[in-house]
């Protein structure tokens, strides 16, 4: 079974038993299934005359303790299709429904955002995360949703969550 947000929980359990859950946030085993390895797009660029160094800028950016550098997989995939790096990010509907919470800064959020397009990190709390589109009690809430989404990076190690490559922080340059 797959997909891009974790299965949702009621209560502190899931309604699956013996399920074994691997997230954006805790990828485990699978983290370089999430996208394409760095040795992976390096070859894609070599066969199909694309600046590595371009590429990883515009789409690189998740890490895992397991997998220092996973990309994009459609966006590299469209660059290498049109032979061109663009910024081929699809907004998605629950993505659209957090900009009124983006717009009102909502716990702070926006002002994280902005600190991320500079640059930052941000120390943040994913357990408390519902997994639910809908319910968010805190900026960590949302923040942590937008992670399972794909437009932030979590770096487990340090609790921290950033604006992972250029083609991401596009999207976030338009929402704020």
């Amino acid at each position: 079974m797959t997909g891009i947000l974790p299965i949702k929980k009621y209560g502190t359990e899931s309604a699956l038993t013996d399920f074994r859950e691997f997230t954006m946030t805790l990828p485990g085993r699978l983290a370089r299934y999430v996208g394409f390895t760095e040795g992976e797009v390096r070859e894609l660029c070599l066969n199909y005359d694309l600046d590595f160094e371009n590429t990883r800028k515009w789409y690189d950016g998740y890490s895992f303790n397991q997998e220092s550098h996973v990309y994009s997989p459609n966006s590299v995939m469209r660059a290498v299709e049109n032979r061109e790096i663009g910024n081929y990010w699809t907004r998605s509907e629950t993505y659209e429904s957090l900009l009124q919470y983006i717009d009102m800064n909502y716990d702070g959020l926006k002002d994280a955002i902005i600190s991320m397009l500079g640059g930052r990190h941000i120390r943040i709390e994913t357990l408390s995360f519902q997994n639910d589109m809908m319910s968010f009690k805190s900026k960590d809430d949302v923040l942590t949703l937008l992670i399972h989404l794909g437009y932030l990076a979590y770096d487990s190690a340090r609790a921290e969550v950033y604006i992972p490559n250029l083609e991401v922080a596009e999207s976030f340059k338009i929402a704020v």
